[in-house]
């Protein structure tokens, strides 16, 4: 089973999500998230977490900017009547840390909001993984409410910071080379309310000055 990744962007199919990456003089075809798609350039070096999909006539390889984030598509696997492409559209549209903070408040119009996903398959997946949320000891972001209740609290500039951060390691570049250049860009405090193209347009700018 393949696990983890790094190689070159090929090419990009915006129908399907996905792209052919080369590594190791192969082409591997991967479906990725939404989100994580279309911060993806062509000819960019990237990694990638894997998860290896394999059915009866079928072997379909998903791709993830975070450990994390693959952990938790295996996650959504497990809720019945929920197949890879809308564990996909609720990865795509939710965080992770979004998606343990819909389920534990029973938050189902929320979740709701991913494409192809349902008001019934919502309170399905709430009812079946509200309970097990505890034991995911990678969900690191998780902190304790003061009613006793687990509760994800994530502000809209930590969120924007962490998509930047993930695009960012995507396109190839490293932790030590990432910081400083979102540090820069968050110390304008009229940058975040941009949006995200904007804020990663600055940010690559702010990184090829640095490092050529």
């Amino acid at each position: 089973m393949l696990g983890f990744i790094q190689g070159k962007v090929l090419s990009k199919n915006a129908d399907s999500h996905s792209i052919v990456l080369l590594a190791h003089r192969m082409g591997f075809e991967i479906t990725l998230p939404q989100r994580s798609f279309d911060t993806l350039v062509q000819d960019a070096k990237i990694s990638l977490w894997l998860h290896t999909h394999v059915r009866e006539d079928q072997l379909a390889l998903f791709g993830f900017a975070t450990e994390n984030e693959k952990l938790f598509f295996k996650q959504l696997l497990g809720v019945s009547g929920l197949g890879p492409k809308t564990a996909l559209a609720l990865l795509g549209e939710h965080s992770p840390e979004r998606l343990v903070h819909f389920i534990l408040n029973k938050e189902a119009d929320e979740i709701s909001s991913a494409p192809g996903v349902g008001k019934k398959l919502a309170q399905r997946l709430i009812l079946e993984l509200s309970g097990k949320i505890e034991k995911w000891a990678w969900l690191d972001k998780i902190e304790k409410s003061t009613s006793g209740k687990k509760l994800v609290t994530v502000s809209p500039e930590r969120q924007l910071r962490d998509d930047l951060t993930s695009a960012l390691l995507n396109l190839g570049y490293i932790p030590n080379q990432v910081k400083p250049a979102l540090d820069k860009l968050f110390e304008d405090d009229e940058m975040p309310t941009q949006g995200f193209e904007i804020c990663l347009r600055n940010a690559l700018k702010d990184m090829s000055l640095r490092h050529g």
